[in-house]
């Protein structure tokens, strides 16, 4: 079953192969298994492992591979996986400017009046004033002034509206 020469320091390695090969013969009609035979190449120490008999699947099994490639699949799960992560976390860059509307707003009723002191505001000037100034005409209309540059000027227009 198995050819095994005794010269040469892989000799007892091989033996212990040889022994293992009979190994096969306890697991009969497995279709993962079959009756193999190891067998040493003279010019090498790799092992060739042949079956001695059919190894086609059952009548009636169907095999349903995968045809695209496995470098491809690998790429789709690490995009998949880096997905996931980034909605556990905190909002990315590109959803916090497409959210250009605040999800909280402070209900008062004395900001109703003070309305028209930035209806000149076009979105030029708007976009020139520093944060300081944004900030303190959101905390006259009684509006959160805490967030980023366009955040408060977006709140101020729909404020405004």
């Amino acid at each position: 079953m198995v050819t095994e020469s005794t010269s040469g320091p892989a000799s007892g390695t091989r033996r212990a192969v040889a022994n293992l090969a009979g190994a096969s013969e306890f697991l009969p009609g497995l279709p993962s298994r079959g009756n193999f035979t190891v067998g040493f190449n003279s010019n090498m120490d790799a092992k060739t492992h042949m079956c001695l008999r059919d190894t086609s699947p059952p009548e009636g099994q169907i095999i349903k591979t995968d045809v695209t490639n496995i470098l491809i699949r690998s790429l789709q799960l690490k995009r998949s996986d880096t997905v996931e992560q980034t909605t556990k976390g905190k909002r990315t860059p590109t959803r916090l400017l497409e959210s250009k509307v605040p999800s909280k707003r402070l209900n008062t009723g004395a900001s109703s009046s003070k309305q028209g002191s930035s209806s000149g505001f076009s979105d030029q000037t708007l976009q020139s004033l520093t944060v300081e100034r944004l900030r303190a005409l959101l905390k006259e209309r009684g509006l959160s002034p805490k967030g980023r540059k366009d955040e408060l000027i977006s709140r101020l227009k729909s404020h405004d509206v």
